[in-house]
C-alpha cells in the first residue's frame, strides 16, 4: 500500500512539473511573439479621406510640387479592408487591418461607465464570450474621417437603419482620465469628436473583441528620430516653430532628416497613436519626444464639413479636435512610413451614397489677428528650429 502511494505522489509530481514547463514554454511563446513588432506590425487604419482640400474648399488632389499636396487625402495608407459577418441575425464587423472584431448593433441602453464595463464583459455575441470594451485608440481605429461615416454608423443589411438608436451616438470607451480618475473618455461616432465625460454619465456600448493595439514602444534612433516599433512609423523626434496648415504640409514634404526625404505631416489617427493615455500635459513620453508642447499639433486630416478646419490633437489632454482653422499656428511632427498606395481606392466596403461636401460657410477671421496666428503663446526661450 505504501509503495503504491508512492507510486501516486510521484506520478503527481511528475504531471504538475510537465504542466508547469509546458506552461513557461508557452508563456515563452507568447512573449516572443510580442517581442517582435517588426514581424507583427499594429497597423494604423486609413482616415477613410480620398478627397482634398485648401484652406476654404474642396480641390482636386494636388500633384508633388503643388500647394498643399501632402495631405490626408494624397494617400491611402493601410487601406482598411471590412468584413461584415451575420450569424442568427447578429451582425458583426471585422477589421482585418487591425483584427478586431466589433458589435455592429449596440442595445440601444445608455449605461454609466461601470455599468458599460459589465455589460461588455458579460456579453455573448455570434459565439463568442471574450467581448470587452474598446480603449480610445481601438474604437478610434474604425471611425471615417471622409464623406462616408464611419462604419459602425452605416445602415444595417439586417434590420435596414442605422446602427444607433440616435445619430447623437457617444460611446464609452475603456480609457480613464489620468486624473482625476472619476472621468473617462468617450468618442461620438456622429462627428468623430472625443470627450471627457464623468463616469456617472450615460452613454452608449460598443464591445469589441481581438488583441488590443499597444502602440508606443518607442526605439530612439539618435540621429533626431524615434520609431515605433509597434507601428513601423518613424517620427520627428524635435520641434518646429509654429506653422499654418498649408505651410506644415509643405515643411513636412520638404524635410531630410536621419537620411530620409519621405516625411509628410501625419493623418489624425497616426498622431492620435502618440498620445500617452498615462499622462498629461504633456500627454506623450517626454523621454523620447522631450520638447512636445501641452498645446495642439496638426494633421493632414480636413474636417470634411468645414473645409477651412482642420483635425488636430492637444497634447495637454490627448484628444483630438476639429476645430482647427488652417491659419492658426500649430506646431508640427513629421512621419513617415506606413503601407501607402499610390492611388486611393475607395474606401468603404460598406457604402453609403456620398452626400458630398459643402464649402465652409462660417466667417472667416481675420487674416491679421494674432489670436487667430499665435493662439499659444511663444516660449522667446525655446530652441526652435
Amino acid at each position: 500500500m505504501s509503495e503504491k502511494r508512492d507510486n501516486n505522489t510521484f506520478l503527481f509530481i511528475f504531471i504538475a512539473a510537465w504542466l508547469t514547463v509546458s506552461f513557461a514554454v508557452s508563456l515563452a511563446g507568447a512573449n516572443n511573439y510580442i517581442s517582435k513588432p517588426s514581424e507583427y506590425p499594429v497597423l494604423v487604419p486609413d482616415t477613410g479621406q480620398v478627397r482634398c482640400y485648401d484652406n476654404r474648399k474642396e480641390i482636386p488632389c494636388p500633384e508633388p510640387e503643388e500647394p498643399f499636396y501632402g495631405q490626408d487625402g494624397n494617400y491611402s495608407i493601410n487601406a482598411p479592408v471590412y468584413e461584415l459577418k451575420d450569424q442568427d441575425g447578429i451582425e458583426t464587423v471585422i477589421d482585418r487591418i487591425t483584427g478586431l472584431r466589433w458589435q455592429r448593433i449596440p442595445d440601444g441602453i445608455k449605461r454609466t461607465w461601470s455599468e458599460a464595463i459589465d455589460y461588455t464583459d458579460d456579453l455573448k455575441l455570434s459565439g463568442f464570450t471574450d467581448w470587452r470594451l474598446p480603449q480610445k485608440n481601438e474604437l478610434q481605429s474604425i471611425l471615417s474621417y471622409g464623406t462616408n461615416p464611419s462604419t459602425l454608423l452605416q445602415p444595417s443589411e439586417t434590420t435596414g437603419s442605422d446602427m444607433s438608436p440616435d445619430k447623437n451616438t457617444c460611446a464609452w470607451t475603456l480609457t480613464t482620465r489620468v486624473f482625476p480618475s472619476l472621468y473617462a473618455k468617450v468618442l461620438c461616432l456622429d462627428d468623430n469628436q472625443g470627450k471627457i465625460r464623468d463616469k456617472y454619465e450615460k452613454n452608449y456600448a460598443y464591445a469589441v473583441r481581438g488583441p488590443s493595439l499597444n502602440y508606443g514602444k518607442f526605439q530612439n534612433n539618435d540621429d533626431g528620430t524615434v520609431t515605433d516599433q509597434m507601428t513601423g512609423l518613424m517620427w520627428q523626434a524635435g520641434e518646429i516653430r509654429p506653422e499654418k496648415w498649408q505651410q506644415a504640409l509643405a515643411y513636412c514634404r520638404q524635410l531630410d532628416l536621419g537620411g530620409y526625404s519621405d516625411w509628410r505631416l501625419p493623418t489624425i489617427k497616426e498622431l492620435s497613436t502618440l498620445v500617452n493615455e498615462s499622462r498629461i500635459n504633456p500627454a506623450i513620453d517626454t523621454t523620447f519626444f522631450p520638447g512636445t508642447r501641452s498645446g495642439s499639433y496638426w494633421s493632414s486630416t480636413t474636417f470634411t464639413e468645414h473645409p477651412g478646419f482642420a483635425w488636430h490633437v492637444r497634447f495637454d489632454n490627448g484628444l483630438e479636435y476639429n476645430g482647427g482653422y488652417k491659419g492658426r499656428r500649430y506646431f508640427v511632427r513629421a512621419v513617415r512610413g506606413g503601407e501607402i498606395a499610390a492611388t486611393p481606392p475607395p474606401h468603404s466596403i460598406l457604402p453609403r451614397p456620398g452626400t458630398g461636401e459643402a464649402e465652409l460657410n462660417l466667417p472667416m477671421p481675420d487674416g491679421n489677428s494674432r489670436d487667430m496666428l499665435e493662439p499659444y503663446p511663444l516660449d522667446s526661450d525655446a530652441q526652435y528650429k
